[in-house]
């Protein structure tokens, strides 16, 4: 399981029903989900036998009317925020150790016309050497 199913796994677990990782399917597919995508591994120190460091989950969430966007944004980003991260610290290669959300933004208005809230979540980890 990477960071990004952490997550995903998290909103599932808190009500947020359509999570996606990875991808942002088509509005043919499904027409509001939240989307959850993981960028590369940052290296802050390293040590004999483990390295620490951070990745950086991107969440989007997907609406047909933006205050829907706005406020499922909000609801999201509050609940990765107060979670107890023990049940999903475990991330794969890596054990998450702390997160730090930003505020969700209006991101842009997709080809289909939905409009896309997004937030990030830095996820502090450790990775074994």
């Amino acid at each position: 399981m990477s960071c990004a199913d952490s997550i995903a796994k998290l909103l599932a677990d808190a009500h947020f029903t359509i999570c996606f990782t990875k991808v942002l399917p088509s509005a043919l597919d499904r027409e509001e989900p939240v989307v959850v995508v993981e960028g590369a591994f940052s290296r802050e120190s390293r040590m004999a036998e483990e390295e620490r460091g951070s990745v950086v989950v991107t969440v989007l969430v997907v609406r047909e009317v933006m205050a829907d966007a706005e406020s499922v944004a909000a609801a999201a980003e509050q609940a990765v925020r107060r979670a107890d991260w023990e049940p999903y610290a475990d991330a794969d290669e890596y054990r998450i150790v702390g997160v730090d959300t930003t505020a969700p933004a209006l991101k842009e208005r997709d080809s289909s016309g939905r409009y896309v809230w997004a937030f990030d979540v830095t996820c502090t980890v450790v990775r074994s050497l």
